[in-house]
This record gives C-alpha cells, structure tokens and sequence, in this order.
C-alpha cells in the first residue's frame, strides 16, 4: 500500500531539483531546469502555487498535486493558528485571496456571507473558525456561520445528487464497475474510497476506515455488500481493486459466491507497472538500469557537466531525467533517453571540453565517461529498451485514455508479447524469460473471462481477418454468458445470435464495414446494429462498457478522506462529513465526467 501524508507517494522535494552551491542557496528544477532560492521555493514552483516565483509548466501531474496539497495543508493549519490571534489588513486581505477587493459596490453582505461559505465548505475549515472576532471584523461581522454553510452544503448536496441521479440511471443498462482506492495515511490508518465507473461518468460513493478490520473477512465482506447494495448488486459488473495488495483479496470467494454475476479484478495500470518491476528484476537489465541511473545524477547533479551536455545536444532544455506517471517507468524512460543521446554523449565524453574538465579528473567523472565508452553498456541498454518499450507505451495509453479500454486489453497483451518477440529477432532464449514474467501477473491477477469475452464481442477485432477464436476465447465468453445470466432460455437465445454475429447476417452485415468498426466505440456499435439480437445485445453492451484500470488514472484527493473519516464523533457530525465528501469528491469527478464524454463522442 503506499504510505503517505497527502495520499500520494512521499517523496522528497530534493529528488525534484539539483542544488547549484554548497549552501543550496540556487536550486534547479529537474523538470524545466529553471533556478530558484532554495529547495522551499522549489516546491512552490513545481507545485503551481504562485508567490514569488513562477509555476514549473513540465512538472508531471502527480508531483504538482503532492507539494500542492502540502502547501495548501501547512497554510490551512497556520490559518486555524492565526484565528487566535489579531490579524493586521494587510494578512487579512492576503487570506481572503482579494475576496474583498473583489465585491462590487453595493453587493450585500448577504451575498459576500454565501460566498465565505462556500469556501469553507470547498476547503474543509471547519465553520467555528467563523466565530473569532477578528474573522467578523473582516467582513463587518455577521457572517458565515454554521448554520450558513449548512445551508450551503444543502443546495450542494442537491445540486451533485441531480447529476449524480443521472449518471446512476444509466446503470440498468450499460451496467457499472465498483472502483476501490485503498491507501494508508500518515497515521497509519486503512482507508478506501468507492468509486462507480460507467460510460457516463464516475461517482463517488463513500469512504471508510477499515483498519480495525483489515483482516476480518466477515467485516470486510459486510462492508462491500454494502457498496454493492449501494450501487444496485444488479447493475455490478465487476469490482476492481487499484492494487495487487488489496486488503480486499479475502474477500473475493466469499463476494463470488453470493454474487455469482460479479467479476474481481486488478487495475490494468498497477498490473502494467508490476510486469515492469519484475522485468527490471532480471540481473542483466537491473545492472544497466543501476548504471545509467547513476549516469544521469552524474550529468544532472554537476552544473557544468549538464550544460556541455546541453552544449552538445544543441538544446538548452535538453533532460535524460524522465518523469512518468508510472514510477516503474521512470527508469526505462531514462534509459530511452540515454539511448536517444548517444551520439552526443561518446561525443562529449571524448571531446577536448571533457577532458580540460574538473569532473574529467574525479573517480565519479571517470567512471561515467567509462560507462559511455564501453560498448557493452549500449549494447544491454538497446536490450533492456527492447524489452519494454512496447508495455510503457501500453500503459501510458491505457492511463490517459478516456474510454473503457475492456475490449481492448485482451489483443493488447498478445501484441506486447509479439513486440517484444519480434524486438528479440525470435530468438526464444531472449523473449521467453520476458513472456514468463508477464503470464505470471497476466494469469495471476490482471486476466478475467470478461476481458476474452470482450475481444470476442469487439467487432474490431473480430471482423478482422486475424482474429483467432481459440479455446480461452470461446470458454470465456461461455462464462460470461453463464455467470451474467442464469436464465437458460436468455442464455440459449444468447448463443443461438452469436451465430448471427459470427456470419455477419442482417444488421451486422451493415456494421461489417471497415469505417463502421472503425468510427464507433464497440458498445455504441453494438447499440446500432445488434438491435435484431437483444439479449446479445444486452450482454453485449453491459460488458464492453466496463473499464479495465483502476481509480489511479484520476487522482482524487485522499487527503479529504483522511482529514474527514473520523469514528470518534456523534453520528450528526459523522453525517455531517459524509455529506461533505460526497460533494467534495463528486465536484472533484466532474472535470473527469467531462473529458470522458469527449472521449466517448457520439456514434
């Protein structure tokens, strides 16, 4: 699980930048090389909170959004410490975010009233800071109390429950993915949020602490009936964990038994990212990811060895350190991007600039100028690359893709393993080692009789004249069939229009079409031209509408939870924060909403 304070991995502001002086006085950002006063500044830059100094435009998401949230947090806390203090103009008006300085004149205090409390709803101060005399006095007293952002936090709740109403009416049909986000915060407490992913759009259900019963099966099982209940047990597809090491593992025979239709699965980006450690795991492609990491700190952490390097590339932005969103990734990236400068690096290293150089005559500095003059490095660097070039690409596009990718994963896999098969020239020796590791979490975790079913229903695939039906593509539709109908009159009428499907008869014939397959999602296309064969129709539609990765892709805020899952308060004010996070997380969500209907488009 991972372990953090803001519900990201931690990580250190110092991997982000290199210091220039001993004093780390002047600070570089690794990301868009911009020098700044000092690692404290460095993390206002690369977390886009502006001050006195400008956002860092390169930073990957996950970075911003980590040193974002602790800014944020250390100034929430120095605000409730200041609400006991007098504050002179010039703070108030600072803390306000020209809140004031803003209104119109003649605007009532009403309105400036609803719009404080409509901040400390969004940011989770809690409302008695609204109380203090000072705070009054800020805006002629009178406003923002409790019972104000109570009010608020009710238009709120009806306002997300309208669109969140809509979302949940499309269920019945294109049925729904339960998306678990497990993580331990810095208390070390086991928390989860439910989400509910559909074509629609995603909805945030509820949160819970469950560290008290993290290995009480009976509980944990009560607990997902619960969400299952929640979302209708007869709209759930599946139940997705975003980890290989849920705590919900347990619970999976129990979930199977009692909800026979429902299928468990893993994310397909944690999957991804496990298939990547364990090929960086292998002894030859560990060594030369280990030396040409420690080249790239080389070259980056010495300021006049980045700038010949920059000097020669003929780039001043020029960068071998790769961020990702994907952590296994990063040190493949960086291999590609030593691997994409090679020329350039025997270049330098051999150049009369190196060896005039300081760092030329230092153990560190001859060690990374051997590295680059030994043939062996590139050759096992080209291998390492090989090997992996096609699963980053993969993953990469499965996490950024706003559609449900179900229908795809499943030819995806096999075109990994035929990438790097041709990458190896064949050679068994090389690419089978490489397909073992990835069967193992394949078969162990990230494969479902859903995903053979969706290949098998996915008119691109299917219509194309490579497509094989072979015996785990058939018994996984089979399955599918059995377990998501249990009436044998639907299922026999299932079959007996597959085979209208597989003949490409009637409408079918129609959707045929090369730029029919091509301009449609599969569930839109099954939706225009299965409509002679409604309960393959059905099937159909209800199974390529899932997704098959996890909650990760869409960085929800955890710190939210962490700061509002609270057992050791009345039942009121647990209700009270409940009602807040609904809005919280679901105005969150609505961003994500959008980008997937653009994604998803229209047939």
């Amino acid at each position: 699980m991972t372990r953090s304070s803001g519900g990201v991995a931690s990580v250190s502001i110092h991997e982000y930048g290199v210091s220039l002086d001993d004093r780390k006085r002047r600070v570089q950002c690794k990301f868009c090389d911009k020098v700044v006063g000092g690692f404290y500044r460095l993390k206002f830059h690369i977390g886009g909170v502006r001050g006195d100094v400008a956002p860092c435009d390169a930073a990957p998401l996950n970075a911003r959004e980590q040193f974002r949230r602790q800014i944020l947090e250390a100034k929430d806390k120095t605000l409730a410490q200041e609400f006991d203090h007098p504050w002179n103009d010039q703070s108030a008006a600072a803390w306000t975010g020209g809140l004031l300085e803003e209104r119109e004149v003649g605007e009532s205090e009403t309105s400036v009233s609803k719009e404080v409390a409509e901040y400390l709803l969004e940011t989770g101060i809690n409302a008695r800071l609204s109380y203090s005399p000072t705070f009054q006095g800020i805006f002629g007293g009178n406003v923002s109390d409790e019972l104000e952002v109570v009010e608020v936090l009710e238009e709120r709740i009806k306002d997300v429950q309208g669109k969140v109403g809509k979302i949940r009416k499309t269920w019945a049909s294109s049925g729904c993915t339960i998306l678990m986000d497990e993580w331990v915060d810095g208390n070390d407490r086991c928390l989860v949020n439910f989400l509910v992913d559909c074509p629609d759009g995603l909805v945030y259900l509820c949160s819970a602490d469950i560290t008290d019963v993290a290995g009480d099966t009976a509980a944990l099982q009560n607990l997902l009936e619960g969400v299952i209940e929640e979302a209708g047990q007869q709209n759930v597809v599946q139940v997705m964990t975003c980890s290989v090491t849920s705590w919900m593992f347990p619970v999976i025979k129990q979930i199977r038994r009692s909800h026979m239709h429902i299928f468990w699965a893993v994310s397909a980006s944690d999957c991804l990212g496990l298939m990547l450690e364990k090929i960086a795991e292998v002894n030859d492609i560990r060594r030369v990811l280990d030396e040409a990491t420690s080249l790239v700190r080389f070259v980056h952490n010495n300021e006049a060895v980045l700038e010949m390097f920059r000097d020669f590339t003929g780039s001043e932005r020029e960068n071998l350190f790769k961020p990702a969103k994907m952590r296994p990734a990063i040190p493949f990236l960086i291999l590609e991007s030593i691997l994409s400068c090679k020329d350039e690096l025997k270049e330098m290293f051999n150049s009369s600039d190196w060896k005039s150089c300081f760092w030329s005559k230092k153990v560190e500095g001859k060690k990374a100028a051997g590295l680059v003059k030994n043939s062996s490095f590139w050759k096992r660097a080209g291998m390492a690359s090989k090997a992996t070039t096609a699963l980053i690409r993969v993953a990469d596009k499965i996490s950024s893709d706003s559609k449900p990718s179900i229908g795809f994963i499943y030819e995806t896999m096999d075109q990994i393993k035929e990438a790097i098969q041709h990458e190896f020239r064949n050679n068994n020796s090389r690419y089978m080692p490489l397909w073992e590791l990835i069967d193992e979490i394949w078969n162990g975790f990230l494969h479902s009789p859903l995903h053979a079913a969706a290949y098998y229903l996915n008119p691109t695939f299917f219509y194309n004249r490579n497509f094989h039906l072979d015996t785990e593509v058939s018994s996984g539709f089979q399955c599918s069939v059995i377990r998501m109908e249990n009436d044998q009159r639907v299922q026999y009428l299932i079959n007996k229009q597959a085979t209208q499907y597989c003949r490409a008869d009637g409408d079918f014939e129609i959707g045929y079409a090369e730029d029919e397959i091509k301009n449609a999602h599969p569930d839109l296309w099954w939706s225009v031209y299965g409509n002679r064969c409604p309960e393959l129709q059905k099937l159909a539609i209800r199974i390529l509408s899932q997704t098959c990765d996890g909650s990760g892709r869409y960085s929800l805020d955890r710190s939210l939870a962490e700061k509002l899952v609270c057992k050791d308060m009345n039942q009121l004010e647990q209700h009270r924060r409940r009602d807040q996070m609904f809005v919280r997380y679901n105005l969150q969500l609505e961003e994500a909403n959008k980008n997937k209907r653009k994604g998803w488009g229209k047939y």
